[in-house]
C-alpha cells in the first residue's frame, strides 16, 4: 500500500468512527429539541432564543433571551433550574407571568391533536433541554 492510499484509508476510517450511534443519537435529539423549541417556545423567545419573538409584543413583559443562560450562570448551563422552571415546579417571581406551566398545558403545538394526552413526554423535554444547551453563547 503506498503512502497516499494509507492516508486515504486512515482518513476514511477516522471519519466513519466519528459516526458512532451515540453521536448520531445526540444529533437526532438536538434536532428533535429544536423542533419542540420551534413549536412551543420560539413565538415568545425568538427563533434562536434571542428573545422578543412575534407573540411577545402583546405580553406586557419581554420574555428573556435564552442564549445567554450559560453566560449568566458563570459558564454553567442551569439544566435543572430550566427544567423545573419550565415545568412549573418553581415559584415564579411574577405569579401573573405569561410563561406557560408546561406540566399543566403540555406540548400543545407539538401534539395539536392531544397525542400525548396534554402531557410533556420526558424524551421531548430532555431533547428540548439538549437543544437549549447547544445554543448557548
Amino acid at each position: 500500500m503506498n503512502l497516499h492510499s494509507f492516508i486515504f484509508a486512515s482518513a476514511c476510517a477516522a471519519s466513519l468512527s466519528a459516526c458512532t450511534p451515540a453521536s448520531i443519537d445526540a444529533a437526532d435529539a438536538k434536532k428533535r429539541g429544536q423542533l419542540v423549541y420551534a413549536k412551543e417556545c420560539s413565538q415568545c423567545h425568538g427563533t434562536r432564543g434571542e428573545g422578543g419573538g412575534p407573540a411577545s409584543l402583546g405580553l406586557g413583559v419581554a420574555p428573556p433571551e435564552l442564549i445567554g443562560l450559560k453566560q449568566r450562570n458563570d459558564g454553567y448551563f442551569p439544566r435543572e433550574f430550566v427544567s423545573r422552571f419550565v415545568m412549573g415546579l418553581l415559584e415564579k417571581e411574577d405569579p401573573d407571568s405569561p410563561m406557560p406551566d408546561f406540566a399543566s398545558v403540555g406540548l400543545r403545538h407539538v401534539y395539536p391533536k392531544g397525542g400525548a394526552d396534554g402531557e410533556v413526554l420526558e424524551a421531548d423535554f430532555e431533547d428540548l433541554l439538549d437543544y437549549l444547551e447547544s445554543i448557548q453563547e
